[in-house]
């Protein structure tokens, strides 16, 4: 029983204390960013200091108080990610404390791992595609490399996972997505919300392909014209509610 108290306290004790989050992709993936385990366990040092010690620069004697690697060699391998642009040093103004400082940045490492989950989603899709996906990896890289293009920026995880979501369980065609993209482009819309109100308005017209969409404009246009057509001269319900607007323009207007 007392083991068992123990246990238990110290169980308590180990998350109260405090834990980090990493991202599994991480610890899958790390390999293809071209990192090795020192790489690694110093780059989860480097989390463990912003998430736990609220300290976004710790120097290399900070960092190697925890590891067995020696400071020199932690500033080397601290260079090398730079240069891999796994981790970036960013100069920002601190209100607070009302100084410039520097802090690590992990921006290049989340854009790297978006785009190993893009592609590892890609595959995932091209083996499914005997069940009906019908994205093969190269497409989809097609389709982010067009919609960031359009966009002017890196897509976001929620926005490739879209795209992808699109092609595969909406069974919208690549062709007929990059078609949406461009019609939101023209009307200066570029958010995916637009894009894909455009998509769901085409299928709930039953079009599937990119011939369809233009006849479907050509019969909206067409639509348009004789709607203005009715007003144009002065019909005999016109001429009446042109009368009824002149019987009380003056009191309008007064």
């Amino acid at each position: 029983m007392a083991e068992y108290s123990l246990y238990v306290k110290f169980t308590s004790e180990l998350f109260v204390n405090g834990t980090i989050s990493l991202p599994n992709l991480l610890l899958s993936s790390y390999k293809k960013l071209g990192l090795n385990e020192t790489e690694l366990v110093l780059l989860i040092h480097l989390w463990r200091f912003q998430q736990e010690e609220d300290n976004r620069y710790p120097t290399p004697k900070d960092l190697s108080d925890y590891m067995t690697t020696p400071a020199e060699e932690i500033q080397d391998l601290l260079a090398g990610l730079i240069e891999k642009k796994i981790i970036s040093v960013e100069h920002i103004f601190e209100p607070n404390q009302q100084r410039w400082v520097d802090r690590f940045s992990f921006a290049g490492l989340f854009d790297q791992l978006m785009e190993v989950w893009a592609l590892l989603k890609a595959q995932q899709l091209e083996q499914e595609k005997q069940s009906g996906s019908q994205l093969s990896a190269e497409v989809a890289q097609s389709l982010f490399q067009t919609f960031e293009e359009e966009f002017g920026r890196l897509l976001s995880p929620f926005e490739s996972n879209q795209i992808l979501e699109w092609c595969d369980e909406d069974k919208y065609s690549p062709e007929l997505v990059m078609e949406a993209l461009r019609k939101a482009s023209l009307r200066g819309i570029k958010n995916l919300k637009y894009i894909d109100s455009i998509l769901a308005d085409w299928s709930k017209h039953n079009i599937t392909t990119l011939e369809e969409v233009e006849r479907y404009e050509q019969q909206f246009q067409a639509r348009q014209q004789a709607q203005k057509g009715l007003y144009k001269g002065p019909g005999r319900k016109e001429e009446e509610i042109k009368k009824k607007i002149d019987k009380y323009k003056d009191v309008y207007m007064s």
